[in-house]
């Protein structure tokens, strides 16, 4: 049972950045057409050379930035395990922050690639200024993830990890034990007061 909920665990764990990296490549395939059909005026000012060089430096360092930091995350985790109990670097592992982070870096990079295709469609010279607004919200939003996901490491130094564990634990007593202040069940004393019987069966 304990494996089963590890495996659905992993799985719940990569739906998320699957789910973006869907989301993304859907976006990137109809956010455009719908800017060419409704929007067919709104158009960036900058230079066909300039939203590509925009595109493929978003895209490329994306990608870099997620294999860089997320080694460096899963190597640090690896390496606190040894340090603290592995159960302990499980929860950390196991925070949504990390699958969502995940997913915006991958997001971004999708939609760059999907957007990159659009620029100068068909040698028109334009650039959709829709793309081009979507993609650095993108940008904004990877920044903030990357900023929350350094703070979530933050969690395995020695002081913050005893925190966190201190924190869980008065959580997990709370939750089983109730307060000193709360009155006994009346049910529990009538059931000590009441007279212990016994029925003996005998056959032969």
């Amino acid at each position: 049972m304990a494996a089963l909920n590890f495996q659905g665990t992993n799985i719940s764990a990569w739906l998320i950045p699957l789910a973006y990296a869907a989301v993304a490549v859907a976006c990137g395939f109809t956010v455009p057409r719908i800017g060419y059909a409704i929007l067919p005026g709104l158009v960036s000012s900058i230079s066909v050379n300039a939203a590509v060089g925009f595109y493929s430096a978003i895209a490329s360092g994306m990608i870099a930035l997620t294999g860089i930091v997320f080694s460096l995350t899963f190597l640090m985790v690896q390496f606190s395990a040894t340090a603290y109990s592995p159960r302990l670097v499980l929860w950390i592992a196991r925070d949504p922050v990390i699958s969502h982070a995940i997913g915006v870096f991958t997001a971004t990079f999708l939609y760059a690639l999907d957007s990159l295709a659009w620029v100068d469609r068909q040698g028109s010279g334009r650039v959709p200024l829709l793309g081009i607004l979507v993609v650095s919200l993108l940008l904004i939003v990877s920044i903030i993830m990357f900023i929350s996901l350094i703070h979530r490491i933050g969690k395995l130094q020695v002081t913050q990890m005893l925190t966190f564990t201190g924190d869980r634990g008065r959580e997990v007593i709370e939750s089983l034990y109730p307060p000193i202040e709360t009155p006994a069940s009346t049910a529990s004393v009538e059931s000590l007061d009441a007279p212990c019987t016994q029925t003996l069966f005998h056959h032969g």
